[in-house]
């Protein structure tokens, strides 16, 4: 049998107002198409605009309202042929085992639809003309920003509070849909809807009864069905932001400024009207409230049960170690002494294993390990950016040993300010990764010195 793919040609686009049979072979078309049946709508201040778009059973008073909904009823239809047609002539992506769609999936249209390019105040009932208005944008601008001698420079994105740039109008253009997100295909069975057609494939690949388990993840032991998946995935594991008062990296730049609020800055807004206490979030002041000023329990609901505590946290982890049997037990990777929590495994590593926090740290990190234990993270996977910004060039230096052929190097901190102080780094070189990555392992003693 040819591995060539099946051409199958694309499918028309319905109309499904009231009895209409129609069909259209683009979005544009269709969109024009309904404008014809929008025209029919009187504007009644008294009148009740109900939806006739298939089983649909929305309605309202307001006539720009129904237009911008039914509008959207020709657009998801467009992205639901368009899916069904990604799927068909890739018969080797798997089918969609989730709930099937009973009607199609509209959002609430609150407003039109706001083109906040620079200087443009035009908006829009119809979405297709909304996302047909910001690609002419993008095409004009590389007009004007063209060299006479026909060079091409970087075209900036002129959205808003956005001012990045592109090498090239096709990149512009595909930058600026997320600025008004654009989907360009939607799941024909579950009806969700993707920004492009890898992301629909992953949609498939990742359902439970689609996984092959096939490629896991190393640092939280997550199965994934494809590889890419699982490469995407492990971006969330790469510490990637350095905080520039000491060497505390995160994930996010969320999680570093959550981590700047509480480390480095004196400020808390949030105050206890019922005592002294002040704080940073006001979560945070919630639960000093529950704990300190209130008699609110949770209590377990399981029968026989008369379990009672201050924090839903608290009440989790009693029902996981004894209604579910799902103990949250921590070792200690140098002696596998358990304990109850991670406080508990700190100290013990801190006198009993001399262990050290690392640098800019006020905690040591417990991940799950494959037997699902709790076990101290020896090994941080920081971003190359972030790596060279702790090492200063004038205390690491690169190791000569390294081959033309490889695709790694290591870089070895130099000091002797403590004991298995030397910090090994090895930094991918593979110019594949999205980006390149160190592996840092931690100043930790090894379990020939305990």
């Amino acid at each position: 049998m040819s591995s060539k793919k099946r051409k199958i040609e694309p499918l028309l686009i319905s109309c499904n107002w009231a009895d209409c049979s129609a069909k259209c072979i683009s979005d544009w078309e269709l969109n024009s198409h309904i404008t014809e049946h929008l025209e029919a709508l009187n504007p009644d201040c008294d009148a009740i605009y109900k939806c006739v778009w298939g089983s649909c059973e929305f309605n309202t008073k307001c006539l720009t309202q129904i237009q911008r909904h039914i509008y959207y009823h020709g657009y998801y239809n467009a992205l639901l042929v368009q899916g069904k047609y990604e799927c068909d002539i890739n018969p080797s992506i798997p089918k969609c085992c989730g709930p099937a769609r009973i009607c199609d999936k509209i959002p609430e249209l609150k407003s039109n639809f706001n083109c906040e390019w620079t200087d443009c105040e035009r908006t829009f009932v119809s979405i297709v003309e909304f996302q047909d208005h910001i690609v002419q944008h993008a095409s004009f601008e590389y007009e004007i920003q063209k060299s006479p001698d026909d060079e091409r420079p970087k075209i900036q994105c002129n959205w808003i509070f956005c001012n990045k740039q592109m090498d090239n109008k096709y990149r512009l253009i595909e930058h600026i849909r997320t600025h008004s997100n654009k989907k360009q295909v939607a799941c024909f069975h579950c009806g969700e809807l993707f920004r492009t057609k890898t992301t629909l494939f992953d949609h498939l690949r990742r359902q439970s009864d689609n996984n092959t388990n096939k490629y896991q993840c190393a640092q939280c032991f997550k199965f994934f069905a494809v590889e890419k998946l699982l490469r995407s995935h492990m971006v969330k594991h790469v510490y990637c932001y350095k905080c520039n008062m000491c060497d505390m990296t995160c994930s996010s730049a969320s999680a570093l400024a959550t981590h700047i609020r509480y480390r480095h800055l004196k400020d808390k807004p949030f105050k206890c009207v019922e005592c002294e206490y002040r704080c940073v979030r006001e979560s945070d002041l919630n639960q000093h409230v529950q704990l300190v000023h209130t008699k609110e329990v949770h209590r377990c609901e399981e029968p026989g049960c008369n379990y009672t505590v201050r924090t839903y946290q608290s009440l989790r982890r009693h029902y996981l170690e004894v209604h579910e049997n799902t103990p949250f037990i921590y070792i200690c990777h140098c002696c596998d002494k358990p304990f109850k929590n991670g406080k508990s495994l700190s100290v013990h590593l801190i006198k009993k294993h001399d262990y050290q926090l690392p640098s800019g740290h006020k905690r040591f990190t417990y991940r799950v390990d494959e037997n699902g234990y709790y076990r101290l993270e020896t090994t941080r996977i920081e971003s190359l950016e972030v790596t060279e910004q702790i090492l200063t060039p004038n205390l690491f230096e690169m190791s000569n040993e390294t081959t033309q052929d490889s695709n790694c190097y290591e870089i070895v901190l130099k000091t002797n300010k403590q004991r298995n102080a030397e910090q090994r780094i090895v930094v991918s070189n593979d110019g594949t990764d999205v980006q390149p990555i160190g592996e840092i392992v931690i100043s930790l003693p090894t379990l020939d010195d305990v």
